[in-house]
């Protein structure tokens, strides 16, 4: 009696169809290239940004290298992967255009050496002819902070340190009551306070040793011919104001003097 397997392996069981492209996937470019059934094996796509209709938008050959893109009703370069003609891998890394991983392609070395058939240049193709079926793909809404794109057009994703500058404060903090997260949801957000550098005068001062105790004024000494007085303060917090504050205009002066402040009346 032959041998026959009745449950064969997922991978080999999708061997002589379409998948991972949808049955109803033409795979031919603009040109009329046709690429061939089984070119892949497996598929898992999640670029973020991509929802619906994700597809195998174009196809670059050189001499020494292919590069697959996959894109969706809203952009054709969503997502994309470089690899050797010469020394193809089995499995094809996709990052989108600010190197965030989007997916993987599973394939074998002697199927990838199809593209080679396609010919040198850019393939391009639609998406009724290669759009990838709904199984392989994850979708992944841009929704949050990703990355941060700087004005020079910079953009950091991945392991990023966030460091406040002179007086700039950077917090972690839960947010419960809003609308950022959507619905009031509970999020975590990192709040940015920018409030000038509190060491500003002190660094002018003193910048070798910027950190050095504050030594505020704790006793100011008035003396007016025979009298003397002593105005003390713990924390060096002393205000100093016109005693008549019905007056239109004031006679006190304080003026800065080689050995400190020199406190004056004007007038009668």
């Amino acid at each position: 009696m032959p041998e026959r397997i009745l449950f064969p392996e997922w991978r080999k069981q999708n061997e002589t169809t379409k998948y991972p492209f949808s049955e109803k996937a033409t795979l031919t470019s603009r040109a009329g290239k046709i690429l061939l059934e089984g070119t892949f094996l497996d598929a898992n796509l999640y670029p973020i940004g991509g929802t619906v209709g994700l597809y195998l938008s174009k196809v670059i050959v050189t001499h020494a290298t292919v590069t697959i893109y996959v894109g969706n009703e809203g952009t054709t370069e969503l997502c994309s992967t470089t690899f050797s003609i010469l020394s193809p891998p089995v499995t094809l890394i996709l990052r989108d255009v600010y190197d965030r991983p989007a997916g993987v392609l599973v394939s074998a070395e002697y199927r990838l050496g199809v593209f080679q058939a396609l010919g040198v240049g850019t393939h391009i193709f639609e998406r009724n002819s290669t759009e990838f079926a709904a199984t392989v793909c994850v979708p992944v809404p841009e929704h949050g902070v990703r990355g941060i794109l700087l004005d020079d057009g910079t953009f950091l994703a991945g392991d990023v340190w966030l460091v406040g500058d002179d007086g700039v404060v950077l917090r972690k903090q839960l947010i419960t009551q809003n609308t950022i997260c959507g619905g009031g949801i509970p999020c975590t957000v990192i709040r940015v306070d920018i409030v000038g550098d509190p060491l500003y005068r002190r660094r002018l001062c003193n910048p070798q040793s910027l950190f050095t105790t504050v030594n505020p004024i704790k006793t100011m000494r008035f003396i007016s011919d025979n009298m003397t007085f002593d105005c003390a303060s713990l924390d060096g917090n002393i205000t100093i104001g016109v005693n008549n504050a019905a007056a239109t205009d004031t006679i006190l002066r304080i003026t800065n003097t080689e050995t400190g402040l020199k406190i004056s009346v004007v007038g009668s």
